[in-house]
């Protein structure tokens, strides 16, 4: 499928005033999301109705979701377990009215519970929290009563019901932490403001529920309105093994070569220390949903360029580039994230049609003084692997949370901008 443009089309990629938080994309925050109108645009232009979507750094399913609403099956991958989690609850339709009904059964059970909490009548083990600061980010009241809420959903029998209101959980514990609000890197609010911080943990968690309930109705009414039956299969599993991650509905083991026929996709932005930390956000919520601390600690570790690589890359801009960051230790770490970056689109290369698309969402950052043209090296590694280079398209980020500056060289004080807009690098498969 040949996509041309009309002589004088004007397309507008900014959606400066979009609403990005429709239906089960206002669940939960997560970091740097592609917005849902750019998924939407390269989901329809790019593929055709009933055909398969991959987007394998999903991060919480925005465009999975999209692929769902333009009836289009899909399959995400993402190395953290929060995202997945949230990938799944976003992709999967749940009525409403029973979502409601569990919640009033669960609202009186827990109202209950925490009264005799409060007043002392009754303890509550929390889980074993030593290694962790968890205790720096929240009261111990805090912990008390969380850790009550996630002991009544471990009773919901449902998988997808129960995941549904860990998402809910998780929504409440960023927001009742003491995580300055609005940033998605770990700062404590000032300690004058954290002295006076008492949020009600149980009427926080309400609003959310009701949110989540709200948005969720959204999403299951256009879809059962339309008649839509694509499915969304997520994977926890890293994307430079693409080709080893299991597929058990397709009666396979492993994703086989050629059988995809779009890739939408926002790579991470860099490493996790000075752009986007993955980890870092997802650990409060992980660490009191129960999953295992060490498992945490290796999110952002095993992220693209969180281990240093020295291979080289098919890349002149690359090479040059790299020539000028006078920081060895940062210079290697930027070549960690593009050596890895290029195993990806080899597996990418792989999996993907002949004549299909790849469609890239990216941002161009400033490491130690030196901008990195990330879509010209994607580009240019793209082309040495086989693919064809359409076009790129230039956005501004009117809303986009991204750190827009940074310490170039991890020092205190110094900062420089990182990224102010957004490129979409448009890539074909040749036969």
């Amino acid at each position: 499928m040949l996509i041309t443009m009309n002589p004088g089309e004007v397309e507008d990629w900014d959606f400066a005033n979009a609403d990005i938080h429709y239906m089960t994309h206002g669940l939960h925050p997560y970091p740097a999301r592609m917005i849902p109108q750019i998924a939407r645009r390269l989901i329809e232009k790019y593929s055709s109705i009933r055909d398969i979507v991959l987007d394998p750094f999903c991060g919480s399913g925005g465009v999975l979701v999209e692929a769902i609403l333009t009836n289009r099956r899909s399959f995400g991958i993402d190395i953290n377990p929060l995202a997945c989690l949230i990938a799944r609850v976003k992709t999967t339709p749940l009525d409403p009215e029973l979502l409601a009904q569990k919640w009033q059964y669960l609202r009186s059970c827990i109202e209950e519970e925490l009264k005799a909490l409060r007043f002392r009548e009754i303890e509550i083990e929390t889980p074993d929290f030593s290694g962790t600061n968890i205790y720096y980010w929240f009261k111990p009241y805090m912990i008390r009563e969380l850790t009550l809420i996630k002991k009544h959903l471990d009773t919901i029998e449902d998988n997808k019901v129960r995941e549904f209101f860990y998402v809910c959980l998780s929504n409440t514990i960023r927001q009742v932490s003491g995580v300055r609000k609005g940033e998605f890197k770990l700062y404590r609010m000032p300690k004058k403001e954290w002295e006076k911080y008492y949020p009600d943990v149980f009427e926080v968690f309400q609003k959310k529920v009701n949110m989540c309930i709200s948005k969720m109705g959204e999403f299951f009414e256009f879809v059962r309105k339309n008649k839509l039956n694509a499915e969304a299969e997520i994977f926890e599993a890293d994307a430079r093994k693409l080709l080893t991650v299991e597929f058990p509905s397709e009666g396979r083991d492993k994703l086989t070569e050629e059988s995809i026929d779009l890739i939408v996709t926002s790579p991470p932005y860099g490493d996790s220390r000075t752009t986007v930390a993955y980890g870092e956000f997802s650990s409060l919520s992980l660490l009191l949903l129960g999953y295992p601390k060490d498992r945490i600690r290796e999110i952002d570790k095993i992220s693209l360029g969180g281990r240093l690589k020295g291979r080289d890359l098919n890349s002149n801009t690359f090479n040059e580039v790299f020539a000028k960051i006078r920081n060895e230790k940062r210079a290697k770490e930027v070549k960690s994230y593009f050596v890895d970056l290029n195993e990806v689109i080899q597996k990418l290369y792989r999996v993907l049609k002949p004549m299909g698309y790849a469609c890239f969402v990216l941002g161009n950052r400033t490491v130690d003084g030196v901008k990195i043209p990330t879509d010209e090296i994607l580009r240019e590694l793209g082309e040495s692997i086989g693919f064809e280079h359409l076009r790129t398209i230039y956005r501004r980020i009117p809303s986009k949370r991204l750190p827009r500056k940074n310490s170039p060289t991890n020092i205190p004080g110094q900062k420089m901008e990182t990224i102010n807009r957004e490129s979409i690098v448009i890539l074909r498969k040749l036969p």
